[in-house]
């Protein structure tokens, strides 16, 4: 196994690469060599909607992976106005990866396998946001972008026509696909470390969870994970049935109604689900005590075990959802104890006194935010935290406070991406509106080696880092990412 190159040139040429299927052919860029849309799950036919993937088989000659796959089929996303927008071609067979590697040889380097976030309806790890090439050039690390089915077509769930976790099961053929070739692109299958962001943080915890799935990766990332986000396979049985009504179509026809009007269909789903100042995922990932166990939380504990976990949130994660909206900008007393009472039951007087005490003058949309924060992101990634601590498995916490100085979003959810990636130039969102490049662009080559050393070696510490203390409940550390980086106790 290995790579040949057909021209020789550090920056430019392509090249090939010997795997247990069958030979690829990528191309060098920027010192990196890229292999863009590999398949990992063989292609789906008419009939094979709404089924597991099944693995790609060997071919004969070589395979071109010069080019990214087209992404999953989706409609814009909800956060288009904050993160910014994209426009790539779709197909129901999307099930591709991008890889990037600093040589495709026997050098066992660190491998980083990462899951995009999008509420489960809209992303793809092949987008140019998440272009692997200065992390795996400056960091000496394999990395490769999953995409996966999204919405009803990886998320339905119901008993006259799929099981459901789709998604997820292609996420852990994907790993497979790691595990079994990775070798080929340079890459340590002993060293693998699992990375989402939102969605693809639940998606991590989920695959912690599963049995099969987690001996496929040694360490794990999670970036503003939401630990609750998760069907039953009754609530998800009603929700098919919805969409079905919406479609106009039994279930069962939706295995062979036009992607166009799933897509229409499911965007519908979501706006009549939708709740006042709340994050809301249409389609979740279903606890059916296959994929994902009944008792996830405790079965994710128990995964994590023997592996090292660093995960974090950021400090204004909700101002992605709710800054600009009239409605959450000017609501009411009521509306805000109501949604207290939604979020903190029996707690809501005490976290709506404390939201408001630590912000004087705050606005409705400021205490709403702070609140859905800690309800959700903040509250359940430290409840995770000192859960993991507390079985004795080596656990690191962040926030990110940094912020842009002409963005209203402060920091939102998603900010850290183009700090880990370091791909500001294919970004510029509202979100980073104002970014002074020096300034960004030294704190990402600070995050950025910190996940890289994390992946590595297992703890994110290095010689360009303050102390970064591990997490347990005699010292709650967290590190601040900010223009000044420093560390606190959490609470």
């Amino acid at each position: 196994m290995g790579v040949k190159e057909k021209k020789l040139s550090q920056n430019t040429g392509s090249v090939i690469a010997d795997t247990n299927l069958g030979q690829i052919e990528g191309n060098i860029s920027d010192g990196v060599m890229r292999f863009l849309g590999v398949p990992y799950a063989a292609r789906f036919t008419d009939d094979s909607r709404f089924e597991p993937p099944e693995p790609v088989q060997p071919w004969e000659g070589i395979a071109s992976a010069v080019e990214e796959g087209p992404i999953p089929p989706q409609r814009p996303s909800r956060l288009a106005s904050v993160m910014g927008d994209f426009e790539l071609p779709y197909n129901e067979n999307c099930l591709t990866l991008n890889i990037w590697t600093p040589e495709a040889d026997n050098g066992k380097r660190p491998v980083i396998v990462w899951i995009h976030g999008g509420a489960f309806v809209s992303g793809a790890g092949s987008l140019p946001w998440y272009d692997g090439t200065s992390f795996s050039r400056d960091q000496g690390v394999v990395l490769v972008g999953v995409n996966y089915r999204l919405g009803a077509l990886g998320f339905l769930c119901h008993p006259k026509i799929s099981k459901g976790n789709l998604g997820i099961q292609d996420q852990m053929l994907a790993l497979e696909w790691v595990r079994n070739n990775i070798h080929s692109f340079g890459g340590d299958t002993n060293n693998v470390t699992l990375m989402g962001q939102s969605a693809g943080a639940i998606s991590a915890y989920a695959l912690l969870a599963n049995e099969k799935a987690r001996i496929c990766f040694d360490k794990v990332i999670l970036q503003s994970g939401r630990y609750d986000s998760f069907e039953t396979p009754d609530t998800a049985a009603e929700k098919a049935e919805d969409l079905a009504k919406i479609a106009g179509v039994s279930v069962v026809d939706l295995k062979t109604l036009p992607v166009e009007d799933i897509l229409d269909a499911q965007s519908i789903l979501a706006r009549q689900n939708a709740k006042f100042a709340a994050t809301n995922i249409p389609l979740m990932p279903v606890a059916d005590g296959e994929v994902i166990p009944d008792g996830v939380h405790e079965a994710a504990l128990k995964g994590a075990q023997g592996k090292e976990i660093m995960l974090g949130f950021a400090h204004d994660e909700m101002h992605a959802f709710l800054a600009g909206n009239p409605d959450i900008e000017n609501a009411s007393d009521a509306q805000i104890e109501d949604v207290f009472k939604r979020d903190f039951g029996e707690k809501w007087q005490e976290m709506l006194s404390y939201c408001r005490n630590r912000q004087p003058g705050a606005t409705p949309m400021e205490i709403l935010s702070s609140g859905l924060n800690e309800a959700n992101f903040a509250g359940q990634t430290s409840d995770f935290a000192a859960d993991l601590s507390d079985k004795g498995i080596d656990t690191w916490l962040y926030r990110i406070d940094w912020s842009a100085p002409e963005s209203a979003y402060r920091a939102c959810h998603c900010i850290e991406l183009p700090f880990v990636f370091n791909t500001f130039d294919r970004w510029m969102p509202p979100m980073i509106a104002g970014l002074q490049s020096n300034e960004a662009t030294a704190l990402s080559r600070v995050i950025q080696k910190t996940w890289g050393s994390f992946a590595a070696n297992g703890d994110p510490n290095h010689e360009d880092l303050i102390e970064w203390p591990a997490y347990n409940a005699d010292r709650r550390s967290m590190i601040i990412w900010n223009k000044y980086i420093e560390t606190v106790n959490r609470y």
